[in-house]
């Protein structure tokens, strides 16, 4: 079955369609594709991400993180919902970054990534004391296993979501 890739809506545990298992098992159902943390319906579920997903949320956190993204490109289709409740596990996230990245699916953004990202479009002052940290990382440690992965990309997007927390003051 041609996809963008394995990380998709398709074989996530939280597409109603999958009963809460990951992987192509359900691919063949009839019933419809639905996310189960959003409650919305996925028309197009093999080409349909967000970082909910099991590649990139093995801990089965059930708090929208960031945007739904579409196609093969992944542009974002969906913005995050914005309540406290997201804005608190957005921010507990961040404060458990380690320095060293951990190991994560390849295609697409990384868990973290997005989590610094979503927190700069918030303008979530609360972010400001983790983002700092952030950048006092060296951005040359790398994942300890393939695919191999620095801090470079990751430091950039807390520098860009603290100019955008800091536009607001």
């Amino acid at each position: 079955m041609p996809n963008g890739g394995s990380d998709c809506c398709g074989t996530c545990w939280f597409n109603k369609k999958n009963q809460d298992e990951a992987g192509y098992a359900h691919a063949s159902s009839r019933e419809s594709d639905h996310c189960n943390v959003r409650d919305l319906a996925i028309p197009d579920a093999f080409y349909t991400y967000c970082a909910n997903h099991p590649h990139r949320n093995p801990s089965k956190i059930q708090i929208p993180i960031g945007p739904v993204f579409v196609g093969e490109d992944r542009e974002i289709w969906m913005a995050s919902p914005d309540t406290e409740e997201v804005r608190a596990q957005l921010l507990q996230l961040l404060e458990q970054i380690p320095e060293v990245p951990e190991q994560e699916y390849p295609i697409g953004n990384y868990f973290d990534d997005i989590v610094i990202w979503q927190l700069g479009e918030f303008r979530e002052k609360r972010a400001i004391a983790d983002l700092e940290k952030i950048l006092r990382f060296d951005p040359k440690k790398r994942s300890k296993y393939p695919p191999w992965r620095d801090r470079e990309t990751t430091i950039e997007l807390a520098k860009a979501a603290l100019e955008k927390i800091r536009e607001q003051e």
